[in-house]
């Protein structure tokens, strides 16, 4: 087989290459364009009906291979579906994306016609009809679920690579990389319709990519990325409908890793974006008309965030190719692994791999531990609601003692078997409950917790647990060994669960305050203890519009390190970097002991740069009064310098 392979890649690749500049100039002849905007990258007007060269190299290489090779292949599509409805339903969906590359159609007529042709394929026989068996050997029915899988999976796929058409040679690239991918994975299986047809559209690929790659000289357009799309998410069912081994339903989904997790991606971070922005927005808009906002047109793609990180045109899609071959050989690997455990450890390093690649893109919608959308939930329902604290530590007394009992278990299986579980439940919730009250942990102020906060916290855990261990050893259900055992996890897992409970507010708020995108920007000058207590009253304050951007400090064995997570950038010397960098728009002294000359300079630069400075001061006076004679603390926070 491998001559024909070789024809079926050649051929195609050839056709593109003599076809493409045709097409070129077609499109310049009738109009079918795409001009500059404010979504767009390029800086030119561009012909956009590249997959017109795509699918006349695919459409001509097919017949020529079927003519060529008909008693080596007598159904090129392998037996899976009926062809000629497939053809059909090609010949349809690559209709609507040329019309839509002339004159832009609307969302519902694009996605009406999608859902139709991919109901049409599913009643002619090409279904999703069991999934592996993750739980074992084997496969699932799904029953009557395999309609709305198959229709959303081939939606999905289609327009998930008209989603990353956004940069040159982006789409069409990544196409050649799944479709090696998939090539491999049918040939070794026996599916030889499926290999050549991969092998097809991969040779027309790489043939327009000589004119598609950066700097680009005409776009694949919808009347290419709606066809592939379509095509590859065909093609990614069939390379899996011949194996059982491993996790073979992961297969499609990471050929088509990237066009799948820039279109989920995409979805989660408007959905929540629009929440995010409530506040700012008509109050009108209901809550149907948020979520209509995941398909919202934006540039923020995984492509336009490498380029908002610094990354040039061709580095942004070289860094894409590299991240497609990777999942794509990874799909490649599942196919040869018949261990279940191997396959868990490999799927969870990638599930882990993918998290970390979607981290570095730095999304501020994505981060709902950074950007807010914790907060006035955990504000309203939990920090202000007595109730709510209860309940959570009846939770976690419950789950602490569930584990321990567990690891108890495993450590002394025979002895704990008269154990019953649920009486000392019985008993010991109440005992730890009533202990937590009686210690005053229901007074502690959770959004102001300190160091004595956590001292009093780890003392009233210690109490409830000790108070157990006294309960166990006079009702004799365990040893002193296993009793001991039962305190140190119990201990541990309460500890644990309600401490981190308790500071969650004050975390949520301190990575708010870090990472929030407004607010005016301000350094803090000085890294002793008076800049530290103006970051923390900015950090627990619930209603302020300052970003702290870092501290300044004249010590050069600072520089580099952190308070509170917050860098020292420097002294004074490092000012009009940062400025430039972040804008500053304030900067609040908090060092008594600066130097004349430095305190000159800073001034210097900041007046040069607009930007203010003021100080901290924090003094006590005393108060003559004749009625209580006591004395009063002033503080006085973000005083003007205009004087100095």
């Amino acid at each position: 087989m491998t001559p024909l392979y070789t024809i079926a890649f050649l051929l195609p690749l050839l056709l593109s290459l003599l076809l493409t500049p045709m097409v070129i100039r077609f499109a310049n002849r009738i109009g079918a364009t795409d001009a500059p905007g404010e979504r767009k990258v390029h800086t030119k007007v561009m012909p956009r009906i590249g997959g017109l060269a795509v699918v006349l190299s695919v459409t001509v290489s097919v017949l020529a291979l079927y003519f060529l090779f008909s008693d080596t292949l007598p159904n090129l599509f392998d037996g899976s579906y009926t062809t000629p409805i497939v053809i059909v339903c090609f010949v349809a969906l690559f209709g609507l994306g040329f019309l839509d590359d002339l004159k832009p159609l609307s969302s519902e007529v694009k996605f009406g016609v999608q859902f139709v042709l991919a109901g049409i394929i599913y009643f002619a026989g090409f279904q999703i009809s069991n999934i592996t068996n993750l739980l074992g050997s084997g496969v699932l029915d799904i029953g009557i679920l395999d309609l709305p899988i198959t229709v959303l999976w081939i939606v999905g796929i289609t327009n998930a690579f008209n989603l990353i058409d956004g940069l040159d040679g982006l789409a069409s690239g990544v196409a050649v990389i799944a479709c090696t991918s998939i090539f491999l994975i049918t040939s070794l299986s026996g599916q030889i319709g499926a290999a050549i047809f991969s092998a097809v559209i991969a040779g027309s690929l790489v043939g327009f990519l000589r004119y598609n790659f950066n700097p680009a000289k005409i776009f694949l357009g919808d009347s290419g990325s709606l066809v592939i799309g379509f095509a590859l998410a065909l093609l990614s069912i069939q390379s899996t409908s011949k194996i059982t081994t491993g996790f073979a339903v992961l297969l499609p989904i990471l050929v088509l890793a990237l066009p799948i997790t820039d279109t989920l991606v995409s979805m989660a971070r408007r959905l929540i974006g629009s929440f995010l922005n409530k506040g700012t927005e008509a109050p009108s808009q209901s809550t149907l008309g948020r979520i209509n906002g995941m398909f919202t047109p934006d540039k923020s793609h995984i492509h336009h965030r490498l380029l908002s990180l610094g990354f040039s045109h061709r580095s942004a899609v070289l860094v894409l190719y590299m991240v497609s071959m990777f999942f794509a050989f990874s799909a490649f690997l599942f196919t040869e692994i018949d261990s279940f455990q191997k396959s868990v450890t490999i799927a969870f390093a990638l599930g882990l791999i993918l998290f970390i690649f979607i981290k570095k893109l730095s999304y501020y919608e994505m981060a709902i531990f950074n950007n807010g959308l914790m907060m006035p939930f955990y504000k309203k329902w939990i920090r202000k609601q007595a109730q709510w604290i209860c309940v959570a530590d009846i939770v976690f007394i419950i789950t602490s003692y569930s584990l321990s009992y567990a690891l108890v278990y495993l450590l002394n299986p025979v002895s704990l078997e008269h154990l019953n579980f649920a009486f000392t439940l019985a008993l010991v919730l109440p005992v730890q409950l009533a202990t937590f009250w009686v210690t005053g942990l229901y007074r502690e102020k959770m959004n102001q917790l300190g160091i004595a906060n956590a001292l009093h916290i780890t003392a009233s855990i210690g109490s409830a647990v000790g108070l157990t261990g006294i309960v166990f050893l006079l009702t004799e259900y365990l040893t002193m060994i296993e009793v001991i055992q039962f305190l140190i996890f119990n201990f541990y897992f309460l500890l644990t669960l309600l401490f981190v409970y308790r500071i969650a507010y004050q975390a949520l708020s301190f990575w708010f305050n870090r990472d929030k995108k407004t607010g005016k920007k301000v350094l803090i000058y000085g890294a002793g203890e008076y800049g530290t207590l103006i970051l923390q009253k900015i950090i627990n304050s619930s209603r302020n519009d300052l970003k702290v951007i870092g501290f300044l400090d004249d010590d050069p064995n600072l520089e580099g390190k952190l308070i509170y997570g917050y860098p020292i950038l420097g002294g004074h010397w490092v000012l009009p970097k940062t400025h430039r960098s972040h804008n500053i728009g304030a900067i609040y002294l908090c060092d008594e002991e600066i130097r004349c000359e430095n305190l000159k300079r800073l001034r210097s630069i900041a007046s040069e740069n607009k930007i203010s400075i003021k100080v901290m001061n924090i003094t006590l006076q005393d108060v003559k009064d004749t009625d209580t004679g006591e004395e009063a603390i002033r503080i006085e926070t973000a005083q003007s310098v205009s004087s100095m």
